[in-house]
């Protein structure tokens, strides 16, 4: 018997609601969504050559010990399984648009860089690969200043994305696969192209000098 005011509970609610959740959790997974998370890497130690008094190098190496716990970072090449090696860095400052007077209203902001991924014989996992970044900008001659600042701000957006490329790139399938067979091959596998333990360019504490607005050398 059941008062008044009295609540009842089915059984087949708690069964109702976990159906549910699970038709969600397909629906997703057939759109193609993936919930993120640790991303292993196949090598179990791993050198990073860029230099880690500069805020991309701390940011690459955070993101690495993120998606990959138990690949441990060591301070020299020898000590490697994997090498990430950088090749060349740049940032460019582009006019794209100007006003009937010939002032510059638009500016084009680029980063390149390139970098490869070496096992420790000097075989290729990711040969010499270019990511490119760019973004655009409206410019005002009435503000330079405020301008430079965004420009720094605009770089700084970038490079973080930079470094979740770089970080999707060094954990794709294709990585752990070319991995995997260099390590079954051994000695017989192909030669080797690149130097491991070669010295990295040294460079400046920042990984790009930024172009200023002002400075018609760094405008292309």
């Amino acid at each position: 018997m059941h008062f008044a005011g009295q609540q009842t509970h089915s059984p087949r609610l708690p069964w109702l609601l976990r159906g549910a959740c699970l038709a969600l959790f397909m629906l997703l997974s057939a759109c193609g969504f993936a919930l993120r998370g640790v991303t292993p890497m196949p090598f179990e130690t791993l050198y990073v050559g860029i230099p880690d008094n500069t805020q991309f190098g701390a940011d690459v190496r955070r993101s690495l010990r993120a998606a990959s716990p138990d690949t441990k970072l060591v301070a020299t090449p020898k000590e490697a399984q994997a090498i990430l090696q950088q090749v060349s860095d740049s940032r460019t400052l582009r006019e794209v648009s100007l006003n009937a007077q010939g002032r510059v209203e638009e500016y084009e902001l680029g980063i390149n860089y390139t970098f490869r991924l070496i096992d420790a014989k000097g075989r290729a996992l990711i040969p010499d690969t270019t990511l490119s970044i760019y973004r655009e900008m409206p410019y005002d001659d009435q503000v330079v200043q405020a301008k430079q600042g965004q420009i720094e701000t605009l770089y700084k957006s970038m490079q973080r994305d930079l470094v979740s490329r770089l970080l999707r790139r060094m954990t794709a399938p294709d990585v752990r696969e070319a991995f995997e067979n260099a390590e079954r091959r051994g000695e017989s596998g192909e030669t080797p192209l690149y130097d491991p333990t070669a010295p990295q360019p040294q460079r400046t504490p920042t990984p790009w000098q930024t172009p200023s607005t002002t400075d018609p050398a760094n405008v292309r």
